[in-house]
This record gives structure tokens, C-alpha cells and sequence, in this order.
């Protein structure tokens, strides 16, 4: 669970540190005391996308730092990225305006994908506006699967559909229009054989351009050396016997003051050099001759390997990787004729499997589907929705095999119905609210109250099908009150009890069945905004109810706050 967080220079918060506990915990405020910033920087803390934006306008870096209970939870994602590993963890992530950030995982530089990795084991927000997934059907599916524990499955499944796609792909590769097919391998003859006869070098047209900047030159490049060759070697006057007669020199001179042995033997050195130096230019006046046929055959081969460039849309050391892909591909396509076939029983073998596993996905999640209506039933009528009706309805079951006079055996058919890598089932929620009246598509009935408890009723229901062991609640209380919104504090209550909770929520009612209070507060002091947070005292929670009942000290709103806390039962740890 998430046990200590430290905020500084992001947005309005200069410093703030919260230390949170098990159970319930509970941020309330005023609207813009800065409750949403909080659970941004936790997701930030946790590999969402860190923008300059968030670094407080008169700093550099804004840092953000979470101490989490570990216990087995990620120490998998810790060991595979060979992290150090302890019974608990510590995230910290720095935004700099430079926009060269830095992640750290226990004292260790990290990558935000790490840090990523890390927070989906660790803890799951569940934003204010989550629960208008329920309105697109195509994510009750998923709401199923999540309740049924069918992850593998499903992974199974996405499998069995890749495989199934990749042998239907190579089939439609193989039988796609004969006369495209055909007009494609000729071209690809043409091709190959083109560049076959072209015998291309690697790295041919860097040394083709090096050598016709010589033949352009030869002259200049001639006389250069000649003059060279005769200054440093051959003439009478040559610098190498000049200072070979120097050197003789010191070396007779060495004989009366050794000093001059050093001198003498550099000079010889140096006269070993320079008539290597010599020699060199000798070689190339020898070599470099202008040849004009020569010349007209570089620019030539250079003219076409910048045809065959621009045709083939790559550089020129890069044909002859093209050479060998068309060969490939000719070689395929000239053994379509015999592969087809066995392309096809492998298009319908795969797919054979795939709906079998489709359809054992389907079985599973019809069980599961009697089991989630049940259990909805009851969550509801603790969330104030007593005699609602909960429907998982499948409108397409794989269980029933492929649509009938849709899939007819052939694998471009069995594309076309409704199988996907999630299987083939459609499954839609149907509610009703009231007794008596017939369920009915949720996104078509539900009104957002009503949204809001579904969706919280759903989340309690999956929380215990993964690993996270916190969950955050940012605002889920749209479109409730009074007696409902106690009935949904009482229950997200219920799941502090197996889960780490973080709620924020402008309901007292359900503020008033925290485990653990926190205020959230933004004051001005000589033009500068601030936000704070504090854990708040047994009477600081009376106070804090009362404001958000809207009354004042000594009112009935007091009175009313004192009632709520007293009916909720709750140890306050402060």
C-alpha cells in the first residue's frame, strides 16, 4: 500500500507530505484546493506522461516521492529490471523545465516505463468520470472477463487468433488475384534480374566518388607530389641529405659533449620520415595518371547506381539488401501454386482452433455472468438500489459456434464472424432500476447516480482479481446524496477492509466513514498560492463535515456532522 507521499514545486504545492495507513483515507476540500493535483502527481509518480506544466512557476524541478508496503507484490517487476528489492519500495520522479527528467526506484536511476510497471502492481485510480465506461458497451466485456479472473484465457485466446490471422493473411497472399499475382512476379524478374547484372559492391559508390575526385585532379595532384618528391628526397638540394648532413654533424660533435647525441639521433629520425615521405610521393606520381576513359566509366556507373537509387527509394549499399528481399519474395510467389493448398488447411486448422477456444472462453464467461448478476444484487441493494436487476446479456455467444450461413469453412469466412483476438462473445449490461420493470440496456436507462453506483459496485467486485493493493477513488460520488451517498461511503468503507482506499469526495456522508481524514487547504500569503494537507483530529472532522454541509459552527449542520461521524463507527487515528 501507498504509506508516504511527498510533493514539492508542483503547481500550487510547494511541500506537502502525506502519511497515509490501511483502511479508508479520505481527502476532502474546497473546489481548487488542489485535491485533483494530489492524484495527478500520484499518477505521474506512477509512469504517466510528466509535463513541464506541472513544475510551480517559480521553480526549476518539481519532484514527487511515494514510499510503498511492498510485500510480494512487484517484486517481480524489481528483480527483471534488477533493482534492488526490499519489503518496501521507494519512487521518486523529477520533473526539471529542461524537460530532462529522472526516475528513481530505491535510490536507482529508472525509466518511467519502469516506474510504469511498478504502479499498475501497486495501485489503481478510479477517476471521477471512469463510470462513463459503462456507457460503451464494448467495455462491459472487459468488466466480465476482469470479474472472472480470465486474463489467461483471454491470452490464450489472443493467441490462438494471431496464429489463426497469420496462416489467413498467407493465404490471401498466396490466392489474391491471379493476374495481380502474376504481373507481380514479372516484375520482380525484371528486378531481380536488373540488379543482378549491375553486380553490385558494397560501399562501391563512396569509392567511386573518392576515385573520380582523383582522375579530376591528376594533373594538380601529379605536380604536387613531383615537387614534394623532389624537395624532400631527390634533388641536390633535398631536405632529407640536408639534414642528414646536420645530423653527421652533432653526431661528430656528440664525441666532445655527449648532450648532442640526443639531437643527432632525432635527426635521424627524422631524416628516416622524410625519406619515407619521399618515397610515398614517388609511389603516387607513379600511380595517379589521368585516363580519361576511366573517368567516363566512373561517371557512368555513378549515373547508374543514382537511377537504381532513386527507383528503388534507397542508398545504394542498401540494393543489395533489396535484391535479396525481391528474391525472397520471387521464390514464395513462384512456389504459390504448390503451397496454396497446404496454406489452406493451415488457414483452417488454426482457425478450427481458435474457435474452440473461443468457445471454451465463452462457456467461462456464461458461468461467470450468473455469478456477477448475483453478487451485483447485492452490492446494489447496499448502495441503495434495492430491487435493482443486473444482466450480463450476450447478444453473440461463441459457445454457439460461428454464426450461421456466415462461416461456411473457408477462413476468409470465418474472419467475417465476429471472431476477434478477444473471442467472439458480445455481452452488454441490462438494468433495472425499479421492480417490475423489464432490465433494459445500461447506457440507454441509467442515469448518472445510478452509473456511479454500478460502476463502484463492479470495482468492489474485481478489486480482489488482481494484486493492486491500493485503489483511489477521485470523485465517484456524481450524482448522489443523502441516505445513497452514506450507503456508498459505507461500502467503499467495507473495501478499506481488504484493500488500501484513498478517496476524495465532496460528500460528508461519505467523508464521514473515513478511517483516516486528511483536509486538503489553499491559502494565499503576500500573492502566493499555496496548498497544504493535514490529517484532522476527532474535532476537525466535526468542523471540516460542517463545512461541507454548508453550515457553521453551533448549527444544526454541526449537529448533523456529529451524527454522521458517531453513525459510522469509526476509530479515528488522526
Amino acid at each position: 500500500m501507498l504509506s508516504e507521499l511527498r510533493i514539492s514545486n508542483v503547481a500550487i504545492i510547494d511541500e506537502l507530505q502525506l502519511t497515509f495507513a490501511p483502511g479508508m483515507n479520505v481527502l476532502t476540500g474546497e473546489t481548487g484546493a488542489g485535491k485533483s493535483i494530489i492524484m495527478r502527481a500520484i499518477g505521474v509518480l506512477c509512469g504517466e506522461r510528466a509535463a513541464t506544466d506541472l513544475i510551480r512557476s517559480d521553480a526549476e524541478e518539481a519532484e514527487i516521492e511515494g514510499l510503498f508496503d511492498l510485500a510480494d507484490t512487484g517484486t517481480d517487476v524489481l528483480q527483471e529490471n534488477g533493482l534492488p528489492i526490499a519489503d518496501e519500495v521507494v519512487m521518486r520522479r523529477v520533473i526539471a523545465r529542461s524537460g530532462k527528467g529522472r526516475a528513481y526506484v530505491n535510490g536507482r536511476l529508472a525509466t518511467a516505463a519502469v516506474l510504469s510497471q511498478l504502479g499498475a502492481r501497486l495501485l489503481h485510480v478510479y477517476g471521477q468520470h471512469e463510470h462513463a465506461l459503462l456507457l460503451k458497451p464494448e467495455s462491459h466485456l472487459e468488466l466480465l472477463d476482469l470479474f472472472a479472473k480470465l486474463e489467461a484465457p483471454r491470452a490464450q485466446m489472443a493467441e490462438a487468433y494471431a496464429a489463426f490471422r497469420d496462416a489467413a493473411d498467407r493465404l490471401a497472399a498466396l490466392t489474391a488475384g491471379g493476374d495481380a499475382a502474376r504481373q507481380r512476379v514479372e516484375l520482380l524478374r525484371f528486378q531481380v534480374k536488373e540488379l543482378r547484372e549491375v553486380q553490385l559492391v558494397p560501399g562501391e559508390e563512396v569509392k567511386l566518388q573518392q576515385e573520380r575526385e582523383v582522375q579530376r585532379h591528376a594533373e594538380k595532384l601529379t605536380q604536387i607530389c613531383r615537387q614534394g618528391e623532389e624537395a624532400l628526397y631527390s634533388s641536390d638540394e633535398a631536405i632529407a641529405a640536408g639534414l642528414a648532413r646536420i645530423a653527421g654533424h652533432l653526431q661528430e660533435a656528440s664525441r666532445i659533449d655527449p648532450t648532442f647525441g640526443e639531437s643527432a639521433d632525432l635527426l635521424r629520425q627524422a631524416v628516416a620520415q622524410v625519406e619515407e615521405v619521399g618515397l610515398q610521393l614517388q609511389r603516387a606520381t607513379e600511380r595517379i595518371r589521368h585516363d580519361p576513359e576511366r573517368l567516363e566509366q566512373i561517371e557512368e556507373r555513378l549515373v547508374l547506381l543514382g537511377r537504381l537509387k532513386r527507383k528503388y527509394e534507397c542508398e545504394a549499399d542498401a540494393l543489395l539488401e533489396r535484391l535479396v528481399e525481391m528474391e525472397e519474395e520471387l521464390t514464395r510467389l513462384e512456389g504459390a501454386g504448390s503451397d496454396i493448398a497446404s496454406a489452406r488447411l493451415e488457414a483452417l486448422a488454426r482457425a478450427g482452433r481458435a474457435w474452440e477456444v473461443a468457445k471454451e472462453l465463452s462457456r467461462a464467461r456464461q458461468a461467470a455472468a450468473a455469478k456477477l448478476e448475483k453478487r451485483m444484487a447485492e452490492e446494489l441493494r447496499t448502495l441503495g438500489m434495492r430491487g435493482a436487476i443486473f444482466r450480463a446479456v450476450f447478444t453473440v455467444a461463441a459457445s454457439d459456434g460461428p454464426q450461421p450461413g456466415v462461416h461456411r469453412g473457408d477462413p476468409a469466412d470465418a474472419a467475417t464472424a465476429g471472431l476477434t483476438a478477444a473471442g467472439a462473445d458480445v455481452v452488454q449490461f441490462y438494468l433495472s432500476a425499479n421492480p417490475g420493470e423489464e432490465p433494459k440496456p445500461l447506457a440507454r436507462i441509467a442515469s448518472g447516480g445510478e452509473l456511479s453506483r454500478i460502476m463502484l459496485a463492479l470495482k468492489a467486485l474485481t478489486a480482489g482479481a488482481g494484486e493492486v493493493a491500493t485503489l483511489i477513488f477521485d470523485e465517484v460520488d456524481a450524482g448522489i446524496g443523502g441516505t445513497v451517498a452514506e450507503a456508498v461511503g459505507k461500502r467503499l468503507h467495507a473495501l478499506g477492509a481488504e484493500r488500501q482506499v484513498l478517496c476524495i469526495t465532496h460528500l460528508p456522508q461519505i467523508a464521514a466513514q473515513a478511517d483516516h481524514h486528511f483536509a486538503v487547504e489553499k491559502r494565499v500569503t503576500k500573492g502566493r498560492t499555496t496548498t497544504s494537507a493535514r490529517a484532522l483530529t476527532a474535532d476537525d472532522r466535526v468542523r471540516e463535515l460542517t463545512r461541507m454541509l454548508g453550515g457553521s459552527a453551533s448549527t444544526e449542520s454541526e449537529r448533523y456532522a456529529r451524527r454522521l461521524i458517531e453513525g459510522g463507527d469509526r476509530s479515528e487515528s488522526g
